[in-house]
């Protein structure tokens, strides 16, 4: 199980923009269905997170630059797998390492707990997310099609891969 007292300080990119990493529970359930609200058309709502934080195979890690809530990531781990389920960082803190900061610490949590690869899908349309997953080792393993049912219409999505280690 994740170590769910492990903190850390951060900074971003310039050593100005300082992060604190934390494990999420049910407590930031309605801060995260805010900020979640906030980057994506079909938000997920709190019950949502609080049940996720009740469930060990669903870690996730908020990042908090002061009191602010400045993203998060919540995987779903199986076997020797894990998926991303969601990561999203505030808009005005974007480019700015929040997300580099949550995908580096996850990536070392998952690894300590067994798992051998993490995936992930996200929209073809998604250029931002689709570089930042690629700068950090995922590529192309196919596409889904329709998979996110947006405002706008269907979109399709492009499954990533990132393996940690040899199984």
């Amino acid at each position: 199980m994740l170590n769910r007292k492990r903190t850390k300080a951060l900074s971003g990119p310039d050593n100005a923009f300082p992060l604190r990493l934390a494990p999420f529970a049910a407590r930031d359930a309605k801060a995260l269905a805010a900020l979640h609200g906030r980057c994506f058309p079909r938000p997920w709502k709190a019950e949502d997170f609080r049940r996720y934080a009740d469930m060990s195979d669903y870690p996730g890690l908020l990042a908090w630059h002061g009191p602010q809530l400045a993203g998060f990531l919540i995987v779903s781990i199986a076997g020797d797998e894990a998926e991303i389920l969601t990561l999203g960082t505030e808009v005005e803190l974007r480019r700015r390492g929040v997300a580099s900061a949550l995908l580096t610490r996850m990536m070392e949590n998952v690894a300590d707990l067994g798992a051998v690869a993490v995936f992930l899908e996200v929209g073809v349309g998604n250029d931002a997310a689709r570089a930042l997953y690629q700068r950090h080792g995922f590529i192309s393993e196919g596409l889904r099609k329709a998979y996110y049912d947006n405002p706008n219409g269907p979109e399709d999505a492009v499954i990533m891969k990132r393996t940690l280690r040899d199984p």
